[in-house]
């Protein structure tokens, strides 16, 4: 698959989360990204002050000018209100077959406000979710989507996984089990109805993370450009590993931002 990768995602002024990190991630793999918003925030690296949804008529309008001179290679959607949906929803379907297409379903930013409540967040996955390559839930949404209380941790990732492709019809999932509070290794989960696989990771002493999903979920749709005919889990992968190299450039300090451009070359 030869273009570019876009990301659809939410605009951070502090630069280290939503489409500004997305592009970043993309340039520092050495392709040239495109993006449209999807919200404006009021925030920092501290938190989230507010929310603003960009109005469905401007993003479609975004989208429709952008796709008059190239559709995208690979597609990551990020922070995404309930009133796009449907245009989106569109999009997607209008695109070729082979077109990777990750979603990275953020239900609470990572200084813990909520995008939005409960039942709206799973309306969003029932239109969305089987309609992608794969999500990228983190624990905390995972066990909102499938409504599941964690007691054993890693058994119960898989469990979670098999639910959320069972009530919404996600094709593949990456569950990131980095949330998880107890000691000892954290787990990361690649599942499909065929396949599944555990990313055993050491504990780093890190603080919170600004921006790591979004981070993530733009490794594997840049990475599925650079490498064109790879399967999905490969690329699953070899994104984790990087992102596992990124959080040890900031283990035992206080930053709390990625910066793509220390990934190796």
């Amino acid at each position: 698959m030869t273009g570019d990768p876009w990301s659809f995602a939410g605009i951070d002024p502090s630069g280290g989360a939503g489409l500004f990190q997305d592009l970043r991630v993309f340039q520092s793999l050495g392709l040239r990204g495109k993006g449209v918003p999807t919200c404006l925030t009021v925030q920092n690296t501290d938190g989230v002050r507010s929310v603003e949804p960009v109005e469905e008529k401007i993003f479609s309008a975004m989208i429709e000018t952008l796709a008059e001179e190239s559709l995208p290679a690979s597609l990551k959607i990020g922070l995404l209100p309930l009133s796009l949906c449907g245009v989106l929803e569109g999009f997607i379907a209008s695109l070729p077959a082979g077109v990777l297409t990750v979603l990275d379903p953020v239900y609470r930013f990572g200084a813990g406000g909520a995008m939005t409540g409960p039942e709206e967040y799973r309306g969003l996955a029932r239109i969305l979710f089987s309609r992608v390559s794969l999500v990228t839930p983190n624990l905390p949404e995972a066990q909102e989507l499938a409504v599941w209380s964690m007691e054993r941790y890693p058994e119960d990732l898989s469990l979670m996984a098999r639910r959320i492709h069972e009530q919404y019809g996600a094709p593949a999932i990456l569950l990131k089990g980095g949330h998880f509070a107890g000691k000892g290794p954290k787990v990361d989960l690649f599942w499909t109805p065929l396949e599944e696989r555990l990313y055993t990771h050491p504990p780093k002493a890190i603080g919170r993370i600004h921006g790591g999903g979004c981070t993530l979920s733009s490794l594997v749709a840049g990475l599925s450009l650079k490498r064109n005919g790879s399967s999905l889990e490969p690329l699953v992968s070899e994104a984790l590993e990087l992102y596992q190299r990124l959080l040890d450039t900031v283990a035992g300090t206080p930053e709390r931002v990625l910066d793509p451009d220390r990934l190796p070359g």
